[in-house]
């Protein structure tokens, strides 16, 4: 199952690519133009569904304690806003032949990703 996955929708500006390592790693990258992310985490596979859990530092918990920890430090951080990662734990990916997707639209800020990714 371990390998690079690329979305079929990858164009130009826009791509989704999954990198899946046979130690239960992923790294999930994305973008479109200026807007774009690496997420890191841990993965498993049962029935040929995979199920993902992003490292702790790309949950919105972990972001917005980091958040207010700032605030109470200066109270100029109020208003910032904090870095929106898709939670990849909310849908599973279905396992194909060569390829896997998402089996529900997973929305990243500035890309809905629901395209299968084929392996090369």
């Amino acid at each position: 199952m371990q390998g690079t996955y690329y979305s079929v929708e990858n164009g130009f500006e826009r791509w989704s690519i999954m990198e899946l390592s046979e130690n239960g790693i992923f790294i999930y990258k994305y973008g479109l133009s200026a807007c774009q992310a690496e997420i890191t985490g841990t993965y498993s596979i049962e029935n040929n569904r995979i199920r993902f859990k992003n490292d702790k530092e790309f949950t919105k918990e972990y972001l917005e304690s980091e958040r207010e920890s700032l605030v109470k430090l200066d109270s100029t951080f109020a208003g910032i806003e904090i870095p929106i990662y898709p939670d990849l734990s909310l849908t599973e990916w279905k396992i194909k032949k060569n390829s896997i997707k998402p089996i529900s639209e997973i929305d990243s800020g500035c890309i809905t990703e629901k395209g299968k990714h084929i392996k090369r």
